[in-house]
């Protein structure tokens, strides 16, 4: 069964109308494990990538920068994953053998999970995700004319600061390109020696789903924004904890998207704008530690399987100019 988000609990447009004027559409990507190809949209799966064209490469980081091995974050991963899905001891502990629990330490007593050393020279960026238009409605929005497929790639590390809006996030690449344009795809993507072991994607499948969002309150005109605020206040003294808020269950989806609005929860809200030209950039792509939160937890509720933990378990984000889409992006981490 593909994931569904619920029922709203209720229109937030019937007590507040002028908020139609503020919707936008988002598809949500829903990523699950899964074993996808180079012709799917993928977290984590193999890029339609051609043969004839480079590989692009980060070259930030200087001999002895620490990391953990691709093949080792996986086994670690494996073996947590087989122990909880374990019986659990008779006094509700984690079932470990004695060998498991040996390797487990081994693998995470480094400080930051982190015990390799990276021996020198550019690191090849790691495949993040690809999308193709025909997969997630919201993308042609975005697309340049022609193209068809987005490829996003990044260099798993948090120690990247290039610009104001990288606050040390991974270093982050959109490539844009026609499908049917690569001929020969390449047969293999190259591996990294290492990477920061939270921003490993696995692969997954996705179930887009496109749902209605309205901004983050900070966007709204104060009057709006004040109404809203004192609508929740007098809807929880009726109902208590079971009133759904705006934040949090009728306003801004979470999880994996593409599109919608932007959300300022950990910070001010900031207005992201072009290097380029000024104009205010939209929001292309957001990367979420989880998918649920509110009321959005999808139907069948399967936990996240991207891997990924963005930050302090957080997003991370993908500005796009709409006036050129050939305009750099910017990245921003909440």
């Amino acid at each position: 069964m593909r994931p569904s988000t619920p029922y709203r609990p209720l229109d937030i447009t019937v007590p507040f109308p002028e908020l139609k004027g503020w919707a936008r559409t988002a598809t949500r990507l829903h990523p699950r494990a899964g074993a996808p190809g180079t012709a799917d949209s993928s977290v984590g799966g193999p890029l339609l990538w051609p043969a004839d064209e480079a590989w692009p490469e980060c070259g930030a980081h200087a001999a002895g920068t620490p990391g953990i091995a691709p093949e080792r974050e996986r086994r670690y991963r494996r073996l947590v994953r087989e122990v909880y899905d374990r019986p659990r001891t008779p006094d509700g502990g984690l079932a470990y053998s004695a060998e498991e629990r040996a390797e487990l330490d081994a693998l995470s007593a480094a400080p930051w999970h982190r015990p390799d050393r990276h021996g020198g020279g550019p690191l090849p960026l790691l495949a993040l995700a690809q999308f193709f238009v025909r997969d997630v409605p919201d993308l042609a929005r975005f697309a340049p004319a022609g193209a068809d497929l987005l490829q996003v790639l990044w260099c798993p590390f948090s120690d990247h600061e290039d610009g104001p809006f990288n606050e040390f996030g991974p270093y982050t690449r959109l490539y844009w390109r026609r499908a049917a344009d690569v001929a020969e795809p390449l047969a293999a993507r190259p591996e990294l020696p290492l990477v920061e072991g939270r921003y490993l994607p696995e692969p997954c499948e996705l179930s887009p789903e496109r749902v209605v969002e309205y901004p983050f309150a900070d966007y709204l005109p104060e009057e709006l924004a004040a109404r809203i605020d004192g609508w929740e206040d007098a809807f929880q003294e009726r109902l208590g904890e079971a009133a759904p808020g705006y934040q949090y269950d009728l306003s801004l989806a979470p999880g994996w998207k593409i599109g919608g609005w932007d959300s300022w929860h950990k910070t001010d809200l900031v207005r992201v704008y072009c290097d380029a030209c000024g104009t205010e950039m939209r929001l292309l792509l957001t990367v979420d530690s989880y998918d649920s939160g509110g009321s959005w937890g999808p139907y069948p509720l399967v936990a996240p399987s991207t891997g990924i933990k963005v930050g302090r378990d957080g997003e991370y984000r993908a500005f796009v100019c709409p006036a050129d889409p050939a305009h750099p992006h910017r990245m921003s981490m909440q």
